[in-house]
């Protein structure tokens, strides 16, 4: 109960929906809100769990429906770049190695906790969902206009994925080519890979 109580106030926190009349669903997208579940799961053990609870949509692709995905990268992204944190390359400047110094290069791992709520929705390809039992309206003639993106959802990695690509770009980053989910910041010297929520650079 804990758990999902935490995720509900995140839900509102974050502003992941407008509540909305069923009817407004049908008449906008033709078919009833997506239906929602929770997933849970034990982060810790039999003795000290850790539970943690996602609200997540049921969106599955229908007939006629086109797939959509989100690019990751592969292994080899990951390695080019622990390779580039280790390794001194003829014809560049030798990578600073002590500690102490502001200088020193670094290896830096991040994870986006529910990345997914960081992405807005497109307003022209609403989504609804139904709102889930711990939510105070439920029960009414009410569902979710989702103005961010949410796990379960069909463009969801897709929306992420433009999120943190427009936002790496508009900070001076160039985006890879040949991967997508590689970035490059030639005048700071950061090189940065991108595999779903987690970014690994150097």
């Amino acid at each position: 109960r804990a758990a999902r109580k935490k995720e509900m106030d995140f839900v509102r926190d974050k502003g992941l929906w407008v509540k909305r009349g069923v009817d407004e669903c049908w008449k906008r997208t033709g078919r009833p809100p997506v239906t929602v579940r929770w997933v849970e799961t034990n982060k810790g053990d039999d003795v000290n769990p850790n539970i943690r609870s996602r609200l997540v949509a049921r969106q599955i692709r229908g007939p006629g429906q086109e797939a959509t995905f989100a690019p990751t990268p592969p292994l080899e992204a990951l390695r080019t770049v622990l390779s580039l944190a280790a390794t001194d390359l003829p014809g560049c400047a030798k990578r600073c190695r002590d500690p102490q110094s502001e200088e020193r290069c670094q290896v830096s791992f991040v994870d986006i906790s529910r990345a997914y709520f960081n992405a807005a929705t497109d307003p022209d390809d609403p989504c609804y969902v139904a709102l889930p039992r711990e939510d105070a309206d439920f029960g009414k003639d009410l569902c979710g206009l989702l103005l961010r993106h949410m796990y379960g959802t069909q463009k969801a990695a897709e929306g992420w994925q433009c999120e943190y690509s427009s936002f790496l770009v508009e900070l001076g980053f160039k985006q890879g080519v040949a991967c997508p989910c590689v970035f490059v910041h030639a005048t700071r010297d950061i090189v940065v890979t991108v595999h779903g929520d987690d970014f690994t650079a150097v």
